[in-house]
């Protein structure tokens, strides 16, 4: 099977292209990894592995715009669209999906949620699912967006444990690792975080937390190290999603993960309906000065923070490990 992606989030990206090449797939994605071996993205590391298609790779070259790839996204050139049997899409649907529906809807055309679906997204995908879009979901509580146009799969996202492990916990920091935490506040809850995390040893980490006191961006390499040696992790989630990928990588590395809780997310007004975070690491709070509790206890009770850090690993294991979410992806695509 043939697969084109038209992905709006690198790291997932990455992610999908190293799952579905795995299962056996041929994929080419429309994107930072158009040459898997010579990303455009540094957040994510090459995939030399990944078979490269240097022939679309000069079809959407060919199409002399000043950006390409995102020209190509709004219409597929038609070499690509002839190679392709499947297409999976994510929410970028007003540029990406409705415009060039009438070329598209010969193929299996797949929209992937990733956490940014609100009212509108559903409500301009309903009358595509009625002629035949499929739609992958990755949160069961995206079923309380209002105007849902509903599922034909729901697949989480992945990580593989033996990426993703090794938590040694000796640094008593709490961590948080978001893009802009203070710049994109209210969407990144960034007030739970300092409330919470007043007094304690905190250390946020990615682009803009200089500003904050943290690290700045890091490297990949980096970002693992944090996550294996620094003792707890304050998930703040963003809205409108149910969580994100740097929760599961959290826990699928062990880190001891405490969220914020659902009552929080209110810039949506069906906002608490959609979030899940505090449900998955199975310590969520909505006061910000018990989550504070909770974390002080992690960083100064070595026994505690093992404990939690066992338990959250083989939840993430379960809940989102490679092979499960490999097996679910073959099942739904055949």
């Amino acid at each position: 099977m043939n697969i084109v992606l038209l992905l709006a989030h690198s790291i997932e990206e990455y992610d999908q292209l190293r799952l579905l090449s795995g299962l056996g797939y041929n994929v080419f994605s429309i994107g930072g990894y158009i040459d898997p071996a010579h990303p455009h993205d540094t957040k994510r590391p090459a995939l030399p592995d990944v078979p490269y298609h240097p022939e679309l790779h000069a079809a959407v070259d060919a199409m002399g715009t000043p950006d390409n790839l995102r020209f190509a996204k709004e219409r597929i050139p038609d070499a690509v669209l002839d190679w392709a049997d499947t297409i999976i899409c994510h929410h970028y649907e007003h540029t990406w999906l409705v415009p060039q529906w009438d070329r598209l809807r010969s193929k299996r055309v797949i929209w992937r949620t990733v956490g940014q679906s609100v009212a509108g997204n559903e409500q301009m995908m309903a009358p595509l699912r009625d002629d035949g879009l499929q739609i992958v979901r990755y949160s069961p509580k995206e079923r309380n967006i209002p105007g849902y146009a509903g599922e034909d799969a729901l697949i989480r996202f992945y990580k593989d444990p033996d990426e993703w492990h090794g938590w040694t916990g000796e640094s008593a920091q709490v961590l948080n690792i978001t893009q802009q935490l203070r710049q994109r506040d209210p969407y990144t809850n960034w007030a739970f975080w300092e409330a919470a995390t007043q007094g304690l040893h905190r250390v946020p980490a990615g682009p803009g937390s200089e500003e904050i006191g943290g690290t700045g961006e890091v490297s990949l390499p980096v970002m693992k190290q944090l996550l294996r040696q620094l003792r707890c992790y304050l998930y703040t989630g963003t809205q409108p999603a149910s969580y994100t990928l740097g929760l599961i990588e959290a826990m699928m590395t062990g880190i001891p993960t405490v969220s914020i809780g659902p009552s929080h997310m209110t810039i949506f007004p069906y906002g608490p309906l959609l979030f899940e975070g505090h449900e998955i690491t199975e310590a969520g709070h909505d006061s910000a000065a018990v989550a504070g509790m909770r974390l002080q206890t992690l960083l100064s009770d070595w026994d505690a923070a093992r404990e939690m850090s066992i338990a959250q690993r083989a939840v993430a294991i379960e809940m989102f490990g490679m092979a499960k979410i490999g097996a679910e992806w073959r099942a739904f695509l055949g």
